[in-house]
């Protein structure tokens, strides 16, 4: 078993035990259980019941009955194996160079984060990482040939980025 970080429980949902599980992952229906680090090892946690919730999923464990068993695994981060988890098609920009109609090349986009309501474009710009809003109105231009993405980035934003 090759154990991957999926996301983490966010907060409790309901009083019988329900958590949030957030992450931009999509899973396996047959994912039976998660684990989560505890003093130094991984327990198990079996899943009764998952659904798509928001930007996740609403999980039912056993064991956890209750608002305050819930409550002590807010925030902690949540394994699976990684056979669960469905491997998303890479992102088509991912290795493209980002130009910016102001500051020029900017850095390579990494990938995408944020979901469908607000994706966020992962940009690497002088060891840094920098969160982009990916939407239709700030791209100028693809250069499928060069591998460029031209971008026109709301005034001030990747230099607050790079402030030191």
């Amino acid at each position: 078993m090759n154990l991957k970080p999926i996301g983490y429980f966010s907060k409790p949902h309901g009083l019988k035990g329900h958590l949030i599980l957030f992450t931009s992952l999509d899973f396996d229906e047959s994912m039976n259980v998660v684990f989560i680090e505890s003093k130094g090892s991984q327990a198990p946690y079996f899943i009764e019941e998952m659904t798509e919730f928001n930007k996740g999923f609403l999980v039912k464990l056993e064991g956890v009955n209750d608002v305050n068993a819930a409550s002590a695994l807010k925030n902690k981060e949540v394994l699976a194996d990684e056979k669960y988890i469905i491997k998303e098609d890479e992102f088509e920009f991912a290795g493209y160079v980002l130009i910016d109609k102001i500051k020029g090349e900017v850095g390579e986009i990494k990938g995408i984060e944020g979901g469908d309501a607000n994706p966020l474009l992962i940009v690497e710009v002088k060891g840094k990482e920098v969160l982009l809003p990916f939407t239709e109105e700030l791209i100028t231009k693809v250069h499928k040939a060069k591998k460029q993405l031209h971008y026109n980035a709301p005034e001030g934003l990747i230099d607050l980025y790079l402030e030191e």
